[in-house]
């Protein structure tokens, strides 16, 4: 992992763990119980999940065959001898 990589791990990390003293601090001042709205809670345990899926998806690419990545029709060609003829 790169210097870079871990500077940006680590801000998000720090990020995250602010936002979350913020919260927790946010809860012990907060004057009633918020009221529980099924809508409210469906978007709140699916969205985080939905939202990386849709970012993976986004930016996922796969390398070209000739980076090595695999093309269906290059496996065989690449396989040794003995494991083409089984």
């Amino acid at each position: 992992m790169t210097a870079a990589k871990i500077l940006e791990v680590g801000r998000l990390w720090s990020a995250a763990l602010v936002l979350s003293t913020l919260l927790a601090a946010a809860a012990v001042r907060w004057p009633q119980p918020l009221p529980i709205l099924p809508a409210v809670v469906a978007a709140l345990v699916l969205g985080p999940p939905l939202l990386l899926a849709l970012v993976v998806l986004l930016r996922w690419r796969l390398p070209a065959a000739d980076q090595g990545g695999e093309w269906p029709e290059a496996t065989d060609s690449v396989a040794p001898e003995q494991e083409r003829h089984g």
